[in-house]
C-alpha cells in the first residue's frame, strides 16, 4: 500500500498568525489572529497580501504594556477566504465585526497600507470606538489622477499574471518588493511574501482594482477624524508617497508625523525606531481611559 503523500500547507500561512492562533467567525469567515498581552487593546492591521507576522518585530514590546491583537485579513495569513472582493468598504466592515466579536469597545488601531485605509474609515464611521490611529503609509490620501489610474491597472494586471502562473510574475514581484521592503529587518518576511504571492494574486488584483475607484478616495477624511493620529511613514515608499499625501494629512485636526527609512512598512522595516515613536503616542492617547482588562479577559 502506497503511503499517503503529506499535505503541504499553503505558503501564505507562514505570513500570518502562528499555528496555535486564536480564531473568530466574522460574517462567515474564520479570522485567524494573535492576541498577546493585557490592558488597553491595540489592533494591528496589515497590508494587502501580507499577514499579521508583519508585526512580529514590535509585538513583544507592545504586548509588554498593552493587549496587542493582530488579525489576518481574509485569504491572507491563516484566515479563511472571503466571497467578497478585497475592497476598503469590506475591510472596514470586517474590522467592525472583528471588534464586536472580541467584545472590544474601544481600541488604538495601527494600520499599514489598506489596513491604514480601513482604520481611517472605521474611525470616521465609529469615532467613539477609536482612541487613536497609528497610520503607516496608508492608502487613499493621494488624489487619483490619470497616472495613478494607470499604475493601479498595471498592478492589477500583475495579479492576473500571477493567477495564470505567468513565467515573469515571481521575478517581477520580487524586484518590486525589494523596493517596498528595503531594510534587513524586513528581509525574511519579504521573502515569505514573494514565495506566497501567487496564492494571493487574486486578492492583489481585487485590491488594486478597488484602489482606483471613487470609494477608495480618502483625501477628505481627515476632517471627520478627531482622535489623535500619528502618521508613521517610510520615506522611500515608491507608491504611497508622503509628499503627495501631505495635503490630505493636513486636514487631520489632531495629527503628528514621524518619518522612517524603508519603503512601505515602518514597523517591519525599522521596528525599534517605530516603537520609540509610537510608545509615547499610545501613552498619551490612552491616558485617563479606563483600563479594559476585565473585558479583555472575558473575551478570551
Amino acid at each position: 500500500m502506497t503511503p499517503a503523500t503529506p499535505r503541504t500547507e499553503p505558503k501564505r500561512f507562514a505570513l500570518g498568525a502562528s499555528p496555535d492562533c486564536r480564531r473568530v467567525a466574522v460574517d462567515g469567515i474564520s479570522i485567524a489572529y494573535g492576541d498577546r498581552g493585557d490592558g488597553f487593546p491595540i489592533i494591528g492591521l496589515h497590508a494587502i497580501t501580507h499577514g499579521s507576522r508583519d508585526f512580529e518585530h514590535v509585538a513583544g514590546t507592545l504586548a509588554a504594556r498593552w493587549r496587542f491583537i493582530t488579525p489576518d485579513w481574509p485569504g491572507q495569513g491563516r484566515s479563511g477566504v472571503d466571497q467578497h472582493p478585497a475592497r476598503l468598504a469590506r475591510y472596514t466592515a470586517l474590522l467592525a465585526g472583528f471588534m464586536d466579536a472580541l467584545k472590544i469597545d474601544r481600541a488604538i488601531l495601527i494600520g499599514n497600507s489598506i489596513g491604514g485605509s480601513a482604520a481611517m474609515a472605521y474611525a470616521a464611521e465609529s469615532p467613539g470606538r477609536v482612541a487613536g490611529l497609528v497610520l503607516a503609509d496608508p492608502g487613499g490620501l493621494i488624489p487619483m489622477n490619470a497616472l495613478g489610474y494607470r499604475i493601479c491597472g498595471m498592478m492589477a494586471a500583475l495579479g492576473r499574471a500571477g493567477q495564470r502562473d505567468a513565467f515573469y510574475f515571481k521575478p517581477v514581484f520580487a524586484t518590486m518588493y525589494r523596493q517596498f521592503l528595503r531594510t534587513p529587518a524586513a528581509r525574511e518576511q519579504r521573502d515569505r511574501i514573494v514565495e506566497a504571492a501567487a496564492e494571493c494574486a487574486s486578492i492583489w488584483e481585487q485590491a488594486w482594482l478597488g484602489f482606483r475607484t471613487p470609494e477608495a478616495d480618502q483625501t477628505g477624511i481627515g476632517a471627520q477624524i478627531n482622535c489623535p493620529v500619528l502618521f508613521t511613514w517610510a520615506s522611500r515608499d515608491p507608491i504611497v508617497s508622503f509628499a503627495r499625501s501631505k495635503d490630505a494629512i493636513a486636514r487631520f485636526p489632531n495629527h503628528s508625523v514621524a518619518l522612517f527609512g524603508g519603503g512601505h512598512c515602518p514597523f517591519l522595516e525599522e521596528p525599534e525606531k517605530f516603537f520609540a515613536a509610537v510608545e509615547p503616542f499610545i501613552e498619551k492617547a490612552t491616558n485617563g481611559i479606563k483600563s479594559e482588562r476585565p473585558l479583555a479577559a472575558a473575551a478570551r
